[in-house]
């Protein structure tokens, strides 16, 4: 089956206010839908847990700052350092450019040094909250990269390329769609953790689960990349290093998180409101 995406220009919509125009880009859209959902998301499943849906309210503003000051500064050092560290104002631009472990990087101290600001009784149970959020938030943030032809992978005749977007080649290639690909299983895990979520888990469960997850899917999709958009570190992408980092740090996190002896929580752990009889 060969590529069924056509080519099509990243949409911007132009507002006119009085003489100026201000351009809203695909992109920064999505983003802004992906941190208001995974948000909301988030916060919900605090309230079903009876935590406090608050506390995540307020460090979401944290979370921006973090997603664009740690990603922009990462994708700089991962993939551009030396044209960075020659002009170093390049690292404040951070609407140019984002990687996503250097997103985590920074966003995951924040995150639990936020809970830790506030008393939370337990942070692995807020931070499950967060990845739970997370999942379908990052299908926003990724599906605005699809829209913006973000991350070009290699040709390919596969039926997801899309026509267009590959580096120095025409139209009338197709090239492998990193963002589209990372949107799919973000919104796959989503599945997966609702399903999950009808259970009652050890704290943890979900935050470790999705890093173990993720870890090996971007390794494999890092071969994907093109040479001249990705630079190889002794054969392997900054991405793939991280990558392995991840997914080692989270297995070993996962085996402390099942030995800890601390008794699972979820909505299975609660008391449901009773029904009366024919109603």
């Amino acid at each position: 089956m060969k590529p069924l995406i056509p080519w099509f220009e990243p949409p911007v919509l132009n507002i006119p206010i009085g003489d100026f125009t201000l351009p809203l880009h695909g992109f920064g859209v999505l983003v802004a839908i992906g941190f208001v959902v995974g948000g909301n998301q988030a916060m919900q499943r605090a309230t079903r847990l009876s935590m406090d849906p608050e506390v995540i309210n307020r460090l979401i503003g944290w979370l921006v700052f973090g997603t664009f000051l740690g990603g922009h500064v990462g994708y700089g050092l991962m993939y551009k350092p030396q044209e960075y560290f020659a002009n170093p104002i390049e690292f404040l631009k951070v609407w140019q450019g984002l990687s996503s472990f250097g997103g985590f990087a920074v966003c995951v101290p924040i995150a639990v040094w936020f809970f830790w600001k506030e008393k939370v009784p337990s942070i692995w149970a807020y931070c499950d909250c967060l990845a739970y959020g997370l999942t379908v938030g990052w299908f926003f943030g990724r599906m605005g990269c699809f829209v913006a032809h973000d991350h070009p992978g290699t040709p390919t005749d596969f039926w997801l390329g899309v026509y267009g977007m590959c580096p120095g080649l025409g139209r009338d290639v197709a090239c492998h769609d990193m963002g589209l690909y990372e949107a799919l299983w973000s919104i796959g895990m989503y599945g997966v953790f609702r399903l999950l979520d009808r259970r009652a888990l050890v704290p943890g469960v979900m935050t470790l689960a999705l890093g173990a997850c993720y870890g090996p899917v971007r390794f494999a999709m890092d071969f994907l990349r093109p040479a001249v958009t990705d630079v190889r570190y002794a054969g392997f992408t900054p991405g793939q290093y991280w990558s392995i980092a991840l997914t080692l740090i989270c297995v070993g996190f996962a085996v402390q998180r099942a030995r800890s002896g601390q008794a699972p929580v979820g909505p299975a752990a609660f008391p449901q409101p009773s029904r009366e009889p024919g109603r």
